[in-house]
């Protein structure tokens, strides 16, 4: 790409402090993750299992939680200016990160780009077809991933630019849409009257809010290390993502009560977002809300790749562009359908580096950011305390919450093992 065209040439490297921005427009880069399709389904697939009240409170509860997560990676990356997978090679060491990492984070997150893309394509063309105009759904999935990943690849100043047109809009359609259904008696009825069609433990309800989110908070300092401050990662972060992530969710658990729709496939998110009364509206509402989520995706997945191959940091714009090509073609033509079993178990192991870097930085290097170092070849504290987290998440899914277990039991292994592997060593200056 050329260097005075308008593609992010920031790679790997630190963001010079006079490149920071100000918390507002980070805000909405989350606000806009936040407001995306899965929240909608996660959130009505919440309140079929509890009582509107208790499901309100799970959502408040699992994304607050995940705001923690997000503040301790993300304060990282502002110090240092760094992205994630960058950040995290002192807790790691840099052949951890920039291979067992950043391979998982790249296989992952090229996945759900095509994943998020065909979603949006299907239920494009759904709605289309509906209102007279049709389209290949296979063609419209490519569209769609095609324009999400360009507006990746141009970088941070058009996804903020993105964000900031298309967060107020899709406010705007869900209170019209919440206007329109709390306008009808009979929906306030059946709202008022929900009993929950099958039984989810409150425990449970948190933790898959908590899910929804965790492994984008895990990757949150891609977009921080361009915030100017602390204080502009803790308000960013909480702004951002509590009130439009919950109220997403909220949206989410009213509409599939007033269109019936329980499942959490396309189909069902097609009759939520018609029921309304309007198409146009829900096909926007679709549009909008994936775009603004799997540009981050796209994003991250290039840096993972570049940190992957160890190539020139020039080379992030194509990293990027490849991985949202691959990820939507392998989508189109269903491979992805064939180890989602597979990326499932993947997932689990994102969370926990939440737990080997908190510690790392803010109890052994006290979180200051002189300590912090990459660490040549492999820290093996963290890379074990990393595994066994996920292990157990993944052998006990039924016990408390996956998510958090993973994370704290990573935080008590590199506690202990970080004194084993660097004897001697208290303040991580190496």
């Amino acid at each position: 790409m050329a260097k005075n065209s308008q593609v992010e040439s920031a790679g790997l490297n630190a963001i010079p402090i006079e490149e920071r921005k100000s918390w507002p427009g980070v805000a909405f880069i989350w606000a806009g993750s936040c407001c995306c399709v899965p929240a909608l389904m996660v959130g009505a697939g919440i309140t079929m299992g509890l009582p509107f009240g208790l499901a309100a409170l799970a959502m408040i509860i699992g994304y607050s939680v995940s705001v923690i997560m997000m503040i301790l990676m993300s304060i990282l990356s502002a110090d240092r200016g760094l992205p994630a997978v960058v950040a995290i090679s002192s807790s790691f060491g840099k052949a951890g990160a920039s291979k067992l990492v950043s391979l998982i984070i790249a296989f992952c997150y090229t996945c759900w780009f095509g994943f998020q893309a065909v979603v949006c394509g299907e239920a494009f063309a759904s709605i289309l077809q509906g209102i007279g105009v049709p389209i290949p759904s296979m063609l419209s999935t490519i569209i769609w991933g095609m324009i999400m990943c360009i507006t990746a690849v141009y970088g941070y100043s058009w996804i903020e630019k993105l964000n900031v047109i298309a967060v107020p809009a899709l406010i705007l359609i869900l209170v019209y849409a919440m206007i329109v259904v709390f306008g009808d008696p009979e929906s306030i009825v059946k709202i008022t009257n929900h009993t929950p069609t099958t039984q989810m433990s409150m425990i449970a309800a948190v933790g898959t809010s908590i899910g929804g989110f965790a492994s984008g908070a895990v990757l949150s300092g891609d977009v921080t290390r361009y915030c100017k401050s602390r204080k502009d990662v803790v308000i960013s972060s909480i702004v951002g993502v509590i009130p439009v992530g919950v109220g997403t969710m909220l949206v989410g658990s009213i509409l599939a009560i007033h269109s019936g729709a329980v499942g959490m496939d396309t189909g069902s998110i097609v009759t939520m977002l018609s029921s309304v009364g309007s198409p146009i509206l829900g096909m926007l509402v679709l549009v909008l809300a994936t775009w603004t989520t799997n540009v981050c995706n796209a994003y991250s997945a290039g840096f993972a790749l570049l940190s992957l191959t160890g190539a020139h940091d020039n080379k992030r714009a194509w990293f990027t562009l490849g991985a949202g090509i691959i990820g939507t073609l392998l989508a189109v033509i269903g491979i992805t359908n064939y180890f989602n079993s597979f990326l499932n178990i993947l997932a689990v192991f994102i969370p926990p580096i939440v737990g080997v870097v908190a510690v790392d930085y803010f109890v052994i290097k006290k979180g200051n950011p002189a300590a912090w170092a990459e660490k040549p070849g492999f820290n093996w504290a963290g890379v074990i305390a990393w595994i066994v987290g996920s292990a157990i998440a993944l052998l006990l899914p039924e016990l408390l919450i996956p998510t958090l277990n993973a994370i704290v039991i990573a935080c008590i292994l590199y506690l202990i093992l970080y004194p084993i592997f660097y004897r001697g060593n208290r303040t991580g200056v190496e």
